[in-house]
């Protein structure tokens, strides 16, 4: 086995609908802080996800055990829970993760993309249940470079807590 000499630690990517774009924005800002800050201090922040919502159907409980795995657990919402609510399972499940200390998950943060057109009441009351939530920082986010640079200093706070905390 090669020995690379990282500490590292899991992203998942939590992203339903047509989130796609936004999943690979948040792979590139995981990237960009891996290489400003995290390599160089022998860390590595591996993002883990879904690339299709339809996994999360067929293959729900390898889905919940790369959530287990995770330290951090990043949620992107649009309009919805996805298919049959179960990322809103896979965000309590996260929830309850950072709870246990025999959890390695440490954080959870929500971005909410903008929607000034958005008019359904539904989805009007999921968006406003999001951003009311006082037990996750979410952050709203218009495009992806607003995104991309609000993950960074996410990104970028969680390494800089991990090179300031105890170490395995």
């Amino acid at each position: 086995m090669l020995k690379h000499g990282f500490d590292m630690h899991r992203v998942f990517l939590s992203a339903p609908g047509d989130l796609a774009a936004e999943r690979e924005t948040c792979r590139a800002a995981i990237a960009q802080v891996n290489e400003s800050e995290a390599m160089p201090a022998k860390i590595l922040l591996v993002p883990v996800g879904l690339v299709h919502d339809g996994h999360i159907v067929d293959y729900r409980a390898a889905v919940a055990d790369n959530v287990r795995a995770s330290a951090y657990f990043i949620q992107i919402f649009d309009d919805d829970w996805g298919p049959k609510n179960l990322f809103r399972k896979m965000f309590h499940l996260a929830l309850d993760c950072r709870a246990d200390p025999a959890c390695p998950m440490r954080e959870v943060v929500v971005f909410l993309k903008a929607a000034p057109r958005e008019t359904a009441p539904e989805i009007l009351a999921f968006r406003q249940e999001l951003a009311e939530r006082q037990d996750v920082p979410v952050f709203g986010f218009d495009t992806a470079e607003g995104l991309k640079e609000q993950l960074a200093v996410v990104c970028g706070a969680w390494v800089r807590a991990i090179v300031s905390g105890p170490r395995p």
